[in-house]
């Protein structure tokens, strides 16, 4: 750097000072935010269960008949397409009738296949862990019942049934509280910085031959520091 040049330098001994200067609000922000984000997640926001159930596609054959790969290769091309009728609204409405309720979210369940497999998995969340193992269980009944009807075979089967479950997956109380924490100490870093950037009080020779321009020739010690 030449001496004509004429910019702040933020050097890291000049950061570390401002850090330090400010290290109480620096601390304290992002603990209260990550106390306050923990507590929103315990006390404000309802817990969500997952239960899940699975079931397979297969080829109908009979038992002394030997599966071939275009039966399995056949069976995986037909999951994508029993996945999409399982979120149907017919499905969902004799799953509604069946359980009798006034409604039901169909964003709340989720039917995704499992990778190379002839398997379907039927996720249900909902905030009574009772209701979302019931929901899982008749709706693949209802499924069952759907493909029956429209392509007069059975080759769905149920592999594992819903268990009610114990723990939430929602809300992630140590995650909320971890961004909360991380959001506090970005608000943090940035008032501190901000209040440095507008504070334009003289504390240092430096900033003397800064704003006025003229050299320091002398200064007088704080001798109360070492009183």
């Amino acid at each position: 750097m030449y001496e004509n040049e004429k910019y702040d330098e933020f050097d890291l001994k000049y950061i570390i000072q401002i850090l330090r200067k400010r290290i109480k609000a620096i601390l304290i922000v992002p603990i209260v935010l990550a106390m306050a984000g923990a507590a929103v997640s315990v006390y404000f926001i309802d817990p969500v269960y997952e239960s899940s159930t699975t079931i397979i596609v297969r080829q109908n054959k009979d038992s002394n008949e030997e599966i071939s790969k275009t039966d399995v290769d056949l069976s995986k091309s037909l999951i994508y397409t029993y996945a999409e009728m399982t979120k149907s609204n017919t499905v969902l409405e004799n799953t509604r009738l069946a359980l009798n309720l006034t409604e039901l979210d169909g964003e709340s369940i989720r039917v995704s296949p499992v990778r190379d497999t002839q398997i379907l998995k039927v996720s249900v969340q909902n905030t009574d862990p009772k209701l979302a193992a019931e929901i899982a269980d008749t709706l693949v009944t209802e499924f069952t019942n759907e493909i029956i009807r429209i392509t007069k075979t059975d080759n769905v089967a149920v592999v594992d049934y819903a268990i009610m479950p114990l723990n939430p997956v929602k809300p992630d109380i140590v995650l909320n509280t971890v961004i909360a924490a991380a959001f506090g100490e970005m608000i943090a870093l940035f008032a501190v910085f901000v209040a440095e950037y507008l504070d334009n009080t003289i504390k240092t020779e430096k900033d003397i031959t800064k704003c006025l321009g003229i050299a320091v020739i002398g200064s007088v010690p704080d001798f109360t520091k070492f009183s």
